[in-house]
């Protein structure tokens, strides 16, 4: 019985982890958001596919700097055509301090669409013009390949 059991645990071992067989293959991309000439930290920065692979986010530092996300996090992008959208919330005249050091600053998950009120019910408005945070008016785009040399990106907002 205590061999069955080792047997049977050692298959059940081997069928965990590993990647999931649907995911497709990503590739490193990091790039840096400039806006008004300014490096735009704390702005969430997320390819929208223009073919069929997954979004890739990623959220830009205090110099502007971002690296993408897609299943773990700084893994990257697929390889393919994307919108290239771009927000950075900012809390109405009064709402209180909006420096990037809440619970919502490294969420990876960053729903483009949604609303502008968080949790705690304040509002927020985006500091990006609103053509930036929309797929089909965005004026950036980007090119992931399967070369990582060249999924180095500059955007930039005027």
């Amino acid at each position: 019985m205590p061999v069955r059991l080792l047997i049977l645990s050692t298959l059940l071992m081997a069928g965990c982890g590993g990647g999931d067989a649907n995911q497709v293959p990503v590739y490193k991309v990091t790039g840096k958001v400039i806006m008004f000439g300014t490096p735009l930290s704390d702005a969430s920065v997320s390819f929208s596919p223009k073919d069929k692979q997954p979004v890739a986010t990623g959220r830009t530092d205090i110099n502007g700097e971002f690296e993408l996300t897609t299943y773990e996090y700084g893994d990257g992008a697929a390889e393919g055509n994307y919108a290239v959208l771009i927000d950075k919330a900012g809390a109405v005249a009064g709402a209180g301090d909006t420096g990037g050091d809440d619970e919502h600053s490294a969420d990876v998950n960053f729903d483009p669409g949604a609303s502008g009120e968080h949790e705690d019910g304040e509002s927020s408005k985006s500091l990006v013009p609103p053509d930036y945070n929309d797929s089909s008016k965005t004026p950036l785009s980007a090119t992931v390949t399967t070369d990582e040399s060249q999924n180095v990106f500059e955007f930039t907002i005027n």
